[in-house]
């Protein structure tokens, strides 16, 4: 679920600019990675969807995502992951437990990121009839794809300092299982 939720946060990237032409996939990655790293940090609030698992039932489910440099935090049903660049928190809301573990730079999304603009096989932009992008969808290897839809998009906020940390104090009641 780890590399899922780290997919996941490298396609939002791709959601950084609101109009997109699916011509070369290729070159609007890499436009769109040049929009990205022009901001001082990005909220999107989003849907996702993965097809073709017969393992997960398909249903929608909303998320929001935040970025700035290399921390990032994604916020599911479920789960948030979130990292300071240096470590990272996942937290299973569920089991009232907090993985404490090293932040890894294949993790970070702008690392994902940047492979996809090496290699963006798989990588289905899906547009209106005006250009702009509704939505992206990724196909794995093994058949299984992730549809992700953007509901709003905003930039350049001013996050309050430790955003990007787990706060143990706002969860007294949550395991914290350090693994470094």
């Amino acid at each position: 679920m780890k590399k899922q939720l780290s997919f996941i946060a490298g396609i939002l990237f791709m959601f950084a600019s609101s109009t997109l032409y699916a011509q070369n996939n290729s070159s609007t990655i890499k436009a769109l990675a040049n929009s990205i790293r022009s901001h001082k940090n990005i909220e999107v609030s989003f849907t996702y969807q993965i097809v073709g698992d017969p393992n997960i039932p398909e249903d929608v489910k909303e998320g929001k995502a935040y970025f700035q440099n290399e921390a990032y935090k994604v916020i599911l049903e479920d789960q948030e992951n979130i990292s300071d660049g240096k470590t990272l928190w996942q937290y299973l809301i569920d089991d009232e437990e907090v993985m404490v573990s090293d932040a890894f730079e294949e993790d970070n999304p702008l690392s994902i990121l940047d492979e996809l603009e090496k290699d963006s096989s798989g990588i289905t932009p899906v547009t209106d009839n005006k250009g702009d992008l509704q939505k992206i969808e990724l196909a794995m290897d093994d058949g299984v794809r992730l549809i992700l839809n953007v509901n709003e998009m905003k930039y350049d906020q001013d996050l309050k300092k430790g955003f990007f940390t787990f706060d143990e104090k706002a969860h007294p009641n949550v395991e914290i299982i350090d693994m470094r």
